[in-house]
């Protein structure tokens, strides 16, 4: 959505108004590498002959995350310095080492923008309101059922992010493009919803929670995000005798390795307890061994014998005073 704005601003700055095929957006996957590379290439070949007016003036390349080397996709289309080339805008989740490469030797620029501060922040919440009013305009009627669902997703969003966040970091956290489709009717948002979060949520959480307790082990207290879900559920419950929806999918420990850091923990206690039951049969075998036992008993005599000395010491002291004359203890006083 951010992108495709720049995009029109760039386009209305340049030409005054936006044309159909000025702008040009490539989704990218994990499968279509080449793809983007031979989709570059063809533009940097038209920038080259007199096939100018074919080309876009912006190319939107959104999800490039998923590209594993942006140098090699991009190498010979940056290259090229006509002053016919495309703006490139281009979307990733996170920066990288070849984000940097490229903002350092190819003129990029890298803005990021956090889910947790502004725009995006607040993004979801002004996009749905928008999108409510807008429904509701053309119904011509209120729809206040609808009104809280628009502000119970946000909410959903951010209390996502957060068990992420606490089993993970912020770096993998949802944006909120998946949240944007929530469709304005009360029964169909419902379905929406039940497909997204068993199949898109859920997932997705089971594998960043996994790399979490690899990455950084177990570092919170594991809550299911679904019980929270039900427990906010914003759809009238009327709904569920109209039809038989599924059921959301929970999160269970043993679906991400939680189960591991317990019996870690449990390995780590019988450790530690036959650590101490080694200690206590140390001491036993001593014991049981007649020569330590020997010399323990000569330790014990000569140290009774050194205190039956030292007390008859101070009791011959003791006598002596008490066995001095008067003048003489009248003449120490």
């Amino acid at each position: 959505m951010m992108a495709t704005r720049l995009a029109y601003h760039l386009v209305k700055r340049l030409h005054g108004s936006v044309q159909q095929g000025s702008i040009v957006t490539f989704n990218v996957d994990a499968k279509s590498s080449k793809d983007l590379h031979q989709f570059l290439s063809t533009i940097t070949e038209q920038s080259t002959t007199d096939m100018t007016e074919e080309l876009p003036t912006v190319v939107i390349l959104d999800n490039l995350h998923h590209v594993h080397s942006l140098s090699e996709v991009f190498n010979g289309f940056l290259s090229d310095r006509s002053a016919t080339m495309p703006y490139i805008v281009g979307t990733m989740k996170q920066s990288s080492g070849s984000s940097t490469n490229l903002q350092l030797h190819h003129n990029f620029r890298w803005i990021l923008f956090g889910n947790h501060m502004e725009p995006v922040k607040g993004f979801m919440s002004r996009y749905l309101r928008r999108k409510l009013i807008s429904h509701e305009i053309n119904c011509e009627q209120r729809s206040p059922d609808l009104v809280q669902v628009v502000d119970w997703l946000p909410q959903v969003w951010q209390h996502v992010n957060k068990f992420i966040e606490t089993h993970n970091s912020a770096d993998v956290t949802l944006g909120p493009r998946d949240f944007l489709a929530s469709p304005m009717n009360i029964i169909a948002s419902r379905s929406w919803f039940t497909d997204l979060w068993n199949y898109s949520i859920i997932p997705y959480l089971m594998e960043a929670v996994r790399e979490g307790i690899q990455l950084y082990g177990k570092r919170g207290a594991f809550v299911d995000p679904t019980e929270w879900v039900l427990e906010t559920f914003p759809w009238p419950a009327a709904l569920d005798i109209e039809g038989e929806w599924p059921p959301l999918l929970k999160l269970r420990p043993e679906d991400v390795g939680y189960e591991l850091s317990a019996s870690n923990s449990s390995e780590e206690k019988e450790a530690d307890e036959c650590h101490r039951n080694g200690d206590v049969k140390k001491k036993k075998d001593e014991e049981d061994d007649p020569l330590m036992e020997m010399l323990i008993r000569l330790q014990e005599a000569a140290n009774y014998t050194y205190s039956a000395s030292l007390e008859e010491t101070n009791a011959n002291g003791s006598i002596k005073e008490m066995l001095r004359s008067p003048s003489q203890l009248s003449e120490a006083m």
